[in-house]
């Protein structure tokens, strides 16, 4: 189960940093603080995960200290313009009057309408115009599904950001976050959401992996955990995590090398080769994992 950028998520912390002996203990995290010899103050990275049940979440309100640090916010897209906010509805659905119903059989179409009134309480004759990577999303990220009514860490940071009167930025656009997501043939699109609803308990029970994974703050297991696809989807990995990850760095250092910055992008993008995290060491930056406190008798 992949973690998702925020387009497709738009469907789909009261306590402290512990303290440096428990930090110096742990070789990854989803917060670092970025730093460097030339900076004249530090900067943050921190690892989103765009759909989580409000018990799971690592308090926003420990994330406080480091963003009144920051000068600015960097996110994937600048959630705060409604130019960008609006030109989702533009990109949302399957191009040129095509609908779901001519990638799949009858039959297959009729197994994706079980699982979107099961899980979603609609027909997929009414939905059968969104683009079949975004309905996937909207299911496993439904309410029936994750068990709870889903809260976003990008929201929270966002609204958090705007009261402190710090400026967003984004990384991208909402219309190359759907090119990349484009990339991947209709046909492909519906073939996965229909093999999703031949057992949709299944993806259930991965995306409640992948959160148990998140809730440990080890940015390397849930890379691991995150990019776990068969070997034929690799290509659009690469186009998804490493090639984006690649054109964020000089956006980032661009970023921090003037004002300090908290980063905020989904937590698949911190780990692996080509993640944020070995991206910036090569560059000389020094990233210090910071571990947060997880919600009052929480597991991780």
């Amino acid at each position: 189960m992949r973690i998702v950028f925020p387009v497709i998520a738009a469907f789909w912390l009261t306590q402290i940093a512990v303290p440096q002996s428990s930090i110096a203990q742990a070789g990854s995290g989803l917060l670092y603080e970025i730093s460097r010899k030339d900076l004249a103050k530090p900067s943050y990275v921190f690892g989103t995960i765009h759909a989580i049940c409000p018990a799971d979440m690592i308090p926003v309100e420990g994330l406080t200290m480091y963003v009144d640090r920051s000068d600015q916010m960097l996110m994937e897209i600048d959630m705060d313009d409604p130019v960008e906010m609006g030109s989702m509805a533009k990109v949302l659905m399957i191009p040129d009057g095509k609908t779901i119903k001519d990638f799949l059989t009858p039959e297959q179409f009729q197994k994706v309408d079980e699982m979107t009134k099961n899980l979603l309480g609609y027909s997929a004759e009414n939905l059968k115009t969104i683009k079949p990577t975004l309905l996937s999303v909207m299911i496993m990220s439904s309410p029936k599904a994750i068990g709870c009514t889903p809260s976003a860490y990008d929201v929270s940071l966002m609204q958090m950001a705007g009261a402190k009167k710090k400026p967003i930025i984004g990384l991208e656009t909402v219309a190359f976050q759907m090119k990349v997501l484009d990339s991947k043939p209709f046909a492909v699109q519906a073939k996965e959401l229909y093999e999703m609803s031949l057992d949709p308990q299944k993806y259930i029970r991965d995306f409640q992996a992948l959160t148990s994974v998140y809730k440990t703050q080890d940015a390397e297991k849930l890379f691991a955990r995150s990019t776990s696809s068969p070997a034929g989807d690799k290509e659009f990995q690469t186009r998804l995590l490493d090639e984006r990850n690649n054109a964020w760095i000089p956006k980032i250092e661009a970023a921090i090398k003037g004002n300090a910055t908290f980063i905020a992008v989904g937590a698949a993008h911190l780990g692996g080769d080509v993640g944020l995290i070995k991206l910036l060491r090569a560059k000389g930056y020094i990233l210090k994992p910071i571990r947060l406190e997880p919600q009052a008798g929480g597991d991780n």
